[in-house]
């Protein structure tokens, strides 16, 4: 962990004052006259600096780990939000035979098929058994029901299968 440096000013008596020298050819020498040093302060050396990038590439390691953490989570709130449909499924047999099935197709293709569909029955005229969902692939799924109804609106959520 980056231990910091606690910088400290040099403290002098006149901090802006120089003496002047002239060599000759109308060319001058300036050499700081500081006065007194009531405070050296801290030393600008190899140490001190070298403690600093060591700090700045510490924190810079942690904010891409905690960013990494973010995108994550960012990507399992996307993922747990699903896609919705609304679907409708015609059975024209006679009970208790059934040929309501139809193939749902994702507008987004999943990743993988580790996704789940829920069922929700909006609208029915008639005895629904169950519903099933199969076939499951990246693209599309299956889904039919059982029962004595002619007509069944359904509202499916898929959770999961992006990441």
């Amino acid at each position: 962990m980056y231990i910091p440096v606690f910088w400290k000013d040099r403290i002098v008596q006149f901090p802006r004052r120089v003496s002047v020298k002239d060599v000759g050819n109308g060319l001058k020498e300036w050499t700081p006259a500081p006065g007194e040093i009531e405070r050296h302060g801290t030393a600008q050396s190899e140490r001190n600096f070298g403690k600093m990038d060591f700090g700045v590439l510490e924190n810079a390691l942690l904010v891409a780990h905690c960013m990494e953490g973010l995108r994550i989570a960012a990507d399992q709130a996307k993922d747990n939000s699903g896609q919705f449909f609304d679907v409708t499924l015609k059975n024209t047999f006679r009970y208790p035979a059934s040929n309501a099935e139809q193939t749902v197709t994702l507008p987004h293709v999943l990743n993988n098929l580790d996704y789940e569909v829920h069922t929700e029955v909006k609208s029915q005229d008639g005895y629904i058994d169950r519903i099933e969902v199969y076939g499951k692939a990246l693209n599309a799924f299956k889904v039919k029901y059982f029962g004595s109804a002619k007509q069944v609106k359904l509202r499916l959520h898929v959770v999961g299968g992006m990441f």
